[in-house]
């Protein structure tokens, strides 16, 4: 505990109980998500504590939550992996594949202080053993997905993101924190493909 924990003290996302960002009552209430099909895995439901978590990560900038999230993440990995529907993800994680976070427009970056998924990406990639990458960047500032309708998102993230000069990987894991149409995972999907990685996964916290 530090001087912060006293300034500003920790509080249960799911109930407001004092003490960390997820106490024990509700994390026995987070779902698995059973999404694991075209090549995409949600580890967990979109709803309850998992819903307020993204909230706090994205639009509070929320970065002393990464140690409890390694837990969470590495708890529902450990879950997800034994489920009979992942089986082709499992073969997939033979190949050793780079672990991309979905990257972030520069000026929301800076403006943030992190990216989400980079964290969520890092801690993905510490549990996996797997080699963390950086073979992909946003070239254009969008409206947030989250606000626009259905039918807009895909025009949204249309020619978003473009692959870093070098020699990119055979195969990579995208992580993202939301998966809602996957209009945006999918674009990025698109433009490694086009560049030459030959097998990809997504891979998003919650769904």
């Amino acid at each position: 505990m530090n001087i912060w924990d006293f300034i500003y003290p920790k509080k249960c996302l799911g109930c407001g109980r004092p003490g960390k960002y997820f106490c024990e009552q509700c994390l026995e209430t987070v779902e698995l998500s059973d999404e694991c099909f075209n090549n995409h895995l949600s580890l967990f439901g979109y709803r309850g504590l998992i819903r307020e978590t993204v909230k706090q990560l994205k639009f509070k900038f929320l970065k002393d939550i990464e140690e409890e999230l390694q837990l969470l993440i590495e708890s529902g990995l450990r879950r997800k992996l034994t489920q009979p529907n992942t089986e082709l993800f499992r073969e997939f994680l033979q190949l050793k594949p780079a672990v991309q976070p979905l990257p972030l427009f520069w000026f929301r970056q800076n403006r943030r202080g992190f990216n989400q998924a980079e964290m969520i990406a890092k801690i993905v990639a510490n549990k996996l053993e797997l080699k963390p990458g950086d073979y992909l960047e946003r070239v254009k500032l969008t409206q947030p997905q989250s606000r626009l309708p259905r039918e807009k998102r895909l025009t949204n993230v249309s020619g978003v993101f473009r692959a870093k000069t070098g020699r990119l990987p055979k195969a990579i894991l995208l992580v993202d924190d939301v998966w809602t149409t996957g209009a945006t995972m999918r674009e990025a999907m698109k433009v490694l493909q086009e560049n030459g990685v030959k097998e990809i996964w997504g891979l998003s916290l919650a769904r």
